[in-house]
This record gives C-alpha cells, sequence and structure tokens, in this order.
C-alpha cells in the first residue's frame, strides 16, 4: 500500500481514539519508533500522520518530551475527507447527535434531478434534520437520495442517526468522492427558528453531491450551519 495511504490510515485510526475518549486529553502518544512498528511502517509514515494530526489541533508537542493528546481541541469541521457531518465535528466533549424533522419519498423537482442526473420527477428519498452538537443546534441538513439506490430509506431509521453510514451499511454503497460548495448566506426564517437564531442572521450553506465507487450521484444535501461551527482545512502545498 502507498505510503500517502498509510499515514492517513494511521492518522484516521489515532483521530478516533481521540475523539472517541479512548486516547485521554493529556496523554502521551507513543513515540514515532513505537507507533512505526505498531503499524508496520516507516518512521516517516508515521510522521506524517502526526504532522497532519497537529496540523488538525488534535495533538500538540512537547520539544524533547514527545507528542500528547491536546488538552482542548478545536471544535469546527475538518473538510480534509469525505465524511459525515458527525465525524467532522466529532469531539469527546460534545456529542453530535441529529433529530430527523422530516422523511418522505417524493418526486425530484428540477434542481435535485439534476444535480443526481435523474428524470425530473424520478423518484427520491427526501430526509431533512437537525443537527445538534452538545445538545446544541449547530446545522440543518436537507438530503435527497434516488430511490432506486436506498429502497425504503425514508421509511426506516438511520443506522445511529447517520445517513452515511445507512447508505453503506444498509444499503450497500461504496461512498468515493463529493463535490461541496459552500458560500456566506444569510437565515430565512424556517433555518433561523429551527437552529434558534436570528432570522437574517449569518449562517454558511453547504451544497455537497456524495458519488459512489461507480461514479453515480447518490446524494444532494444543503446545509446551513451556524458561524459558531468554522471549517478546518489542511492546504498541502504542490
Amino acid at each position: 500500500m502507498a505510503r500517502s495511504v498509510l499515514y492517513r490510515v494511521i492518522y484516521d485510526d489515532i483521530s478516533s481514539q481521540i475523539t472517541s475518549g479512548a486516547l485521554k486529553a493529556g496523554s502521551k502518544l507513543e513515540s514515532e519508533s513505537e507507533l512505526a512498528r505498531r503499524y508496520g511502517v516507516s518512521r516517516m509514515t508515521v510522521r506524517q500522520a502526526l504532522d497532519l494530526l497537529f496540523t488538525d489541533e488534535l495533538v500538540t508537542r512537547k520539544r524533547g518530551s514527545g507528542t500528547y493528546v491536546r488538552e482542548n481541541p478545536r471544535r469546527g469541521r475538518r473538510l480534509n475527507r469525505l465524511r459525515s457531518f458527525a465525524q467532522e465535528l466529532a469531539s469527546p466533549e460534545e456529542a453530535v447527535t441529529s433529530r430527523v424533522l422530516s422523511a418522505t419519498e417524493e418526486k425530484a423537482p428540477k434542481q435535485i434531478a439534476q444535480g443526481l442526473g435523474l428524470e425530473i420527477g424520478d423518484a427520491v428519498n427526501r430526509i431533512k434534520r437537525l443537527r445538534l452538537v452538545g445538545g446544541v443546534p449547530a446545522a440543518v441538513q436537507e438530503a435527497w437520495v434516488p430511490y432506486a439506490v436506498a429502497p425504503g430509506l425514508a421509511r426506516d431509521p438511520l443506522v445511529e442517526g447517520s445517513l452515511y453510514r445507512t447508505l453503506t451499511e444498509k444499503h450497500g454503497l461504496k461512498l468515493r468522492w463529493a463535490d461541496q460548495t459552500m458560500t456566506a448566506a444569510l437565515l430565512e426564517p424556517a433555518e433561523a427558528e429551527l437552529l434558534s437564531a436570528t432570522i437574517g442572521g449569518a449562517v454558511l450553506h453547504s451544497l455537497r453531491v456524495t458519488y459512489s465507487d461507480t461514479e453515480r450521484a447518490v446524494e444532494y444535501t444543503n446545509s446551513w450551519t451556524l458561524p459558531e461551527f468554522p471549517l478546518l482545512l489542511r492546504i498541502d502545498a504542490e
């Protein structure tokens, strides 16, 4: 397996231990050489993973001492990889939960049909959710999924409240990549009420179209996220 892939595996494993609380705040990570032996990779590969954990503010470094889990990891959405909203914001201190506001089977309107590569009027699942972080409203998300790829999606409960887990575990989809646009917007009355925010207040609007490994569009989602939950991005030099 390529080193660039392996360091991501190590990053995902350690970050999941941090966000789940398995690695406590302030605890010291194993040394680079110990981690290299554990994962069966070179120290350079381990260093890449640790660099990314540091960039994402999940760990801190103490010269001459080692790498430690950060005491107060920065809250924000990490968009380095295709993840669910809950994974982007995962934190041992603040649970990410969902409240399904509506789940219906509908005919695709023009914009949704175009985004999903369907014909106008094709059957789609429409799921609208309120996302909460530590019990506080953070975002409203409205997802549209072709009925053909996930029959019954709107009728059955989501797997632990996760749309992505439901699509992969119940409907056998393999999610590969997504196109996402993000713009500043003002809260409309409906979203402001759900988010307990002021009408006309600032909000980040994003539109994501997610594709499966067959290059098929399987999710079209509009999201409105409050500015208290910023985006955290790693940008590599060319």
